[in-house]
């Protein structure tokens, strides 16, 4: 369970529209414009109060606004220990100023379970299939 403080009357905890859906909705509560090649910082209203030990959230985007707007939020991530507000920046790409209006679904949160592997350094590489090849070695 991930809980949070609403600090804005018309806040709404994050929602998931079916079982299945990997993403919790998350809903501006103020009408707020995203300037044309701009970004702005969008208030959701909530605070993090309680993320449990072993997962972490991370903020993506929502296809609508991506497809047809060209509108996404900066990829952040939250870590369970952090008890900040939760606000999104959008970053708009496209050539018009865009419009959230209060109630909108402006990103997602998406949850993941935490894991900590060692880091370590070494002196030579463990060879594999894929070697080197990267950035669109496997065609088109």
């Amino acid at each position: 369970m991930i809980k949070f403080i609403k600090t804005h009357k018309d806040a709404k905890i994050p929602t998931s529209n079916h079982d299945t859906d990997t993403g919790y909705d998350v809903y501006s509560v103020e009408q707020k414009v995203i300037p044309a090649k701009g970004s702005a910082v969008v208030d959701v209203g909530l605070k993090f109060a309680y993320i449990p030990k072993g997962y972490w959230v991370k903020v993506e985007g929502r296809s609508g606004l991506s497809f047809k707007h060209s509108i996404l939020p900066h990829p952040g991530i939250i870590d369970s220990e952090y008890r900040g507000l939760a606000g999104i920046l959008l970053y708009n790409y496209s050539n018009r100023d865009y419009t959230v209006s209060k109630g909108d679904k402006i990103a997602q949160f998406v949850v993941y379970q935490l894991h900590k592997l060692e880091m370590m350094e070494t002196e030579e590489v463990e060879d594999t299939a894929r070697g080197e090849k990267g950035f669109g070695s496997s065609g088109k």
